[in-house]
């Protein structure tokens, strides 16, 4: 679909899909009061603290917080970006997105569903033509090792040795001749008198995009002929640089540690997915380009390249580990034993000993420098001093001084060169680098920082009302939820309209029911009979430290703040209302006598307020 999404788009999205029927068919919600429960989907938790709102139509996790409308939720329930989660909506209503934009393409649209719509029955003869006509195709598959259902899985298919099976096939369905050759499923024949298929006495793969639709196809071959995998052209739908192969499918299998490994083939991907190693991605015959890594980035935390362990295999780790590391992906390598592939190396040595090699994944740096050793024999003294001389190219890009010592101290135990000596020379060769400790820069020393933390925490009672009401009224709200006993004291001197903020007096309302009714008032029962958003609110409250000294003089303080804030609010409004009144070019006697009235309301409340201002001086109760 288009990039362009607009406002009218959204609302229209949210107001079509009712938020709790879109989450119900992930998670199993239940009623509590006002609102629904359930184990959040976005972590392990024991307890429910995932609250959907049907009045708001909005979620929030009050363990992780996650939080949001239903293309939120759509967005980190599928793993979506934005885009492709308004588009996953849209269909699911069947709501044409292009009467939304003035602007939008709409033939290019027709035409990208067009194609996604052959493809798919490209897809469907592909696959029927493996399973019920005489091949090898299916053969091969089985001795690969893959089973009739992670075949079924990935839709594999097979074309026929046939020129054109499949476009007479599509055809008779009634797709033109020329949308088959837009798709790329067909070939022009030299002398432009017709078309021959593209793929023939192949294995066919079709290539998802994340939103399921099939994009595209791969193709290998069954004998000796060449190229041995073909791919679809370059189209409107599809875009080699641009697709991950399988990420259709690990996208929902990252786990809480956001992980992908990158491998070489479609086989890699299908074998380890059998074996359990769902989160598995290739590129299509394609080195890893800038846009895989912004792919990577959208989708995980960290990558993990798994290509073959022959000498291209470690050129091609190499220039996948610059580019992915140049736009800040956290990466690491997995070694394979020599002379095998992802595929070979899971089918032989099982699950539990592909996991443990993950494990043993190497960083970007350690890789680097494992290959550096492995071409010098560090027991002599020139292999040594190139070593040394090659890994200090790639320490130069270590920014931590940390980091760098640790690298440092590794590389003086494998060759018995002094750390001192190792580091003269990183700063004898890279002086414009040379890391200089700022020891009295509130930025590096986190002595500082932590100190300046304890001071921002530990702020006076007495001066609270200058953090405005709104802190007021969630102190007041935090002493009221830590026991009934300190809740009857603020009671005595503070009460519910004494409350500005609109939702902290529903929660203090809310406070006072519960306390009445003899229900134990904890973040649970809030949460279950308050809206999401002043559920948000309450988060911040629970989260305040609570004091256990002084506690009759902190509530008095805080009821004196609040009343002071309290009438001189009411001041400012009776002010402007007497400015507008006095604004008018005429005033009948009706505005004069407003203005009057107004005066002297407000002069009783600036008496109030020196009262209060005189109780507090004395540091006794007000009674207003």
């Amino acid at each position: 679909m288009s990039n362009k999404v607009t406002d009218n788009l959204i609302d229209d999205l949210v107001n079509r899909n009712e938020i709790i029927d879109i989450v119900s068919q992930y998670i199993q919600l239940k009623k509590t009061g006002r609102n629904f429960k359930a184990l959040c989907p976005f972590h392990n938790e024991k307890t429910p603290s995932f609250v959907v709102s049907e009045d708001k139509q909005l979620y929030h996790c009050f363990g992780c917080g996650a939080a949001g409308n239903v293309i939120n939720f759509i967005m980190d329930i599928e793993n979506l970006d934005f885009i492709d989660a308004v588009g996953f909506l849209s269909e699911r209503f069947g709501i044409d997105v292009s009467q939304y934009d003035s602007n939008h393409d709409k033939e290019k649209t027709n035409k990208k569903n067009e194609m996604i719509i052959i493809n798919r029955e490209a897809a469907i003869y592909f696959y029927k033509n493996l399973w019920k006509t005489q091949n090898n195709a299916l053969e091969y598959l089985k001795l690969r090792g893959l089973n009739k259902e992670v075949i079924k899985k990935f839709g594999l298919g097979y074309a026929i040795d046939e020129w054109e099976g499949l476009n007479k096939y599509l055809l008779n369905k009634g797709f033109s001749q020329e949308l088959i050759f837009e798709a790329g499923l067909v070939i022009k024949r030299k002398d432009e008198k017709g078309y021959y298929d593209r793929f023939r006495n192949r294995i066919i793969f079709p290539i998802f995009n994340t939103t399921k639709k099939i994009v595209g196809f791969g193709g290998r071959v069954l004998d000796e002929s060449l190229p041995k995998y073909l791919n679809s052209p370059e189209s409107i739908i599809f875009s080699k640089s641009n697709i991950l192969y399988g990420l259709n499918f690990a996208r929902n299998e990252l786990g809480s540690e956001k992980k992908l490994i990158v491998v070489e083939g479609y086989t890699d991907v299908i074998s380890l997915y059998q074996y359990g190693i769902k989160n598995g991605v290739a590129t299509l015959g394609t080195a890893l380009t800038q846009k895989h890594g912004e792919l990577f980035k959208r989708y995980c935390d960290e990558v993990f390249i798994a290509y073959d362990s022959d000498s291209a295999g470690e050129a091609a780790t190499l220039r996948g580990l610059e580019i992915l590391g140049d736009i800040g992906c956290k990466v690491k390598v997995i070694r394979l034993d020599e002379g095998m592939d992802p595929d070979g190396f899971i089918r032989k040595e099982g699950l539990k000993e592909f996991e443990n090699i993950i494990s043993k994944a190497l960083p970007l740096i350690d890789y680097k420098i494992e290959l550096i050793k492995n071409e010098n024999d560090i027991t002599s003294n020139e292999g040594k001093i190139n070593f040394i001389k090659n890994t200090i190219k790639v320490l130069k890009d270590i920014k931590s001084p940390v980091q760098l010592d640790v690298y440092v101290s590794k590389i003086s135990q494998d060759t018995g060169v002094p750390s001192n000596v190792i580091k003269a020379e990183i700063n004898g060769n890279n002086r414009d680098k040379k890391y200089i400790p700022a020891m009295n820069s509130k930025k590096n020393n986190k002595f500082n920082y932590n100190e300046q933390q304890k001071r921002q925490s530990l702020k006076p009672v007495k001066k609270i009302e200058k953090n405005g009401p709104l802190e007021i009224e969630k102190n007041i709200i935090s002493l009221s939820l830590t026991s009934n006993n300190i809740y009857n004291k603020v009671i005595k001197v503070i009460n519910y309209d004494d409350f500005i903020n609109d939702d902290l007096k529903e929660i203090f309302a809310l406070i006072n029911e519960a306390y009445k009714q003899g229900h134990t008032v904890d973040k649970n029962y809030l949460i279950d009979n308050l809206s999401i958003e002043v559920s948000e609110l309450l988060q911040d409250i629970l989260h305040k430290p609570t004091p256990y000294e002084n506690i009759d003089k902190i509530i008095n303080e805080l009821a004196v703040a609040l009343k002071k804030h309290k009438k001189n609010n009411k001041i400012t409004i009776i002010k402007n209302e007497i400015k507008e009144l006095e604004t008018k070019e005429i005033k009948d006697e009706r505005d004069v006598k407003k203005i009057k009235q107004l005066c002297g309301e407000m002069i009783e409340l600036e008496k109030q307020f020196i009262q209060i201002n005189q109780v507090e001086e004395r540091g006794g109760k007000s009674s207003e």
